[in-house]
């Protein structure tokens, strides 16, 4: 019994030591295991270090190459520099601009703004005479707007010339901080300032006959109005811009007809009749005179093309009034006189702006002043400009 006992315990102590040995040899196995993988890792690091390395060893060799390539560039420079300064310095010697010419220079460009100004002034007058023009000759609107357009162009031309000249000022004044200048650049800046004073001239002239020209084609209007005031004295009251005639509706037609009142035609007689042959009978006026117009207005009671027939009706029926009653001059009549409708398109408003019903309701009497020739002549001298 006491074997058996001594057998076991001999057994159990080497199924101990069997079980330490094997933990010992897998702790064995692990230690070597993480060692080889540490080792495989430091190498693919070390790898990695290596090539970056060579990738900065690489580089640096690049920038030396750069760096030398600088060095020659600067040295080149230098160089370069060097003889610009030596350049410079015998430039200095020969072309230092005198005190005295930039003074004449500058005294020059004053002369030139001056005129600019006084070219702009002359402009300002000039819009003001297309103003008043276009107050006088209500029909020539368009005329006169073309040639408004054309000149404010011309304006414009003078203002970028005014804007040129102020930059060569401001090019002089960085000139005098320098004092440097070459000979031929003086010459040619000179011989720029002359030709600018001569177009700036030329200008001047040229508007100043634009401005009598236009004058001229108002005056015409005036003096036909003047002639007439002298004819028709204060009995007949006409338009004192235009020069026209007006009659009101309700003296000459009925509501909504276009038959004359048997009490109209005394009245036409009295006073249509000897504006019209005012007009046409003077010989000098008439030299003026390139149409005469019978215009019908209404109001806007009922559509537009009903009034336009109607207004075109009343304006037929006075220029017979005036063939029946003046035989004499009928083909004077034909080859001035025509009729016109214009509907409610011409109305008249009260103070407050509202339609004038009644005063819309008229027929008026225009005169047309030959001066076509005389506008397309104007027109096409500014083109040329």
């Amino acid at each position: 019994m006491y074997k058996e006992q001594n057998c076991k315990e001999e057994q159990n102590f080497w199924i101990s030591y069997a079980d330490l040995m094997a933990g010992l040899l897998f702790v064995f196995i692990l230690v070597v295991g993480a060692i080889v993988v540490r080792y495989v890792y430091v190498q693919q690091d070390l790898e990695k270090k290596r090539q970056a390395l060579g990738l900065s060893a690489q580089a640096l060799k690049t920038k030396n190459k750069k760096l030398q390539q600088l060095h020659q560039q600067l040295r080149q420079r230098s160089e370069a520099l060097t003889r610009v300064r030596k350049e410079k310095e015998r430039l200095s010697q020969k072309l230092t601009l005198s005190a005295g010419e930039l003074a004449k220079l500058k005294a020059l460009l004053l002369e030139e703004d001056e005129a600019g100004r006084r070219m702009q002034t002359d402009l300002q007058r000039l819009r003001n005479d297309l103003n008043a023009t276009e107050h006088v000759v209500a029909s020539q609107r368009s005329q006169i707007a073309s040639l408004e357009e054309k000149l404010t162009h011309t304006e414009s031309m003078l203002q970028t010339e005014r804007i040129r000249a102020s930059t060569l000022e401001q090019n002089l004044s960085g000139l005098q901080n320098v004092m440097l200048l070459k000979e031929e650049e003086i010459a040619a800046l000179g011989k720029k300032l002359l030709e600018q004073s001569a177009a700036r001239q030329k200008l001047v002239d040229e508007l100043n006959i634009t401005k009598a020209r236009i004058k001229n084609l108002t005056g015409i209007r005036i003096k036909v109005i003047s002639r007439l005031r002298e004819k028709l004295g204060e009995s007949i009251e006409i338009d004192p811009k235009s020069g026209a005639l007006r009659f009101a509706s309700n003296i000459l037609f009925d509501e909504g007809a276009y038959r004359l009142k048997p009490g109209a035609k005394k009245q036409l007689k009295a006073v249509l009749k000897k504006y019209i042959q005012t007009l046409l009978l003077d010989d000098e006026i008439r030299s003026y005179i390139d149409g005469i117009t019978i215009e019908g207005h209404t109001n806007t009671s009922g559509s537009y093309l009903y009034n336009l027939a109607l207004s075109q009706k009343r304006a037929l029926e006075v220029m017979k009034f005036l063939y029946q009653s003046d035989p004499d001059n009928r083909e004077l009549y034909s080859r001035y006189l025509s009729a016109s409708g214009r509907s409610y398109a011409d109305l008249i408003y009260d103070e407050n702006g509202n339609e004038d019903k009644e005063a819309s309701r008229r027929i008026e009497i225009k005169f047309r002043i030959k001066n076509e020739k005389a506008v397309k002549e104007l027109e096409k001298f500014l083109e040329h400009k």
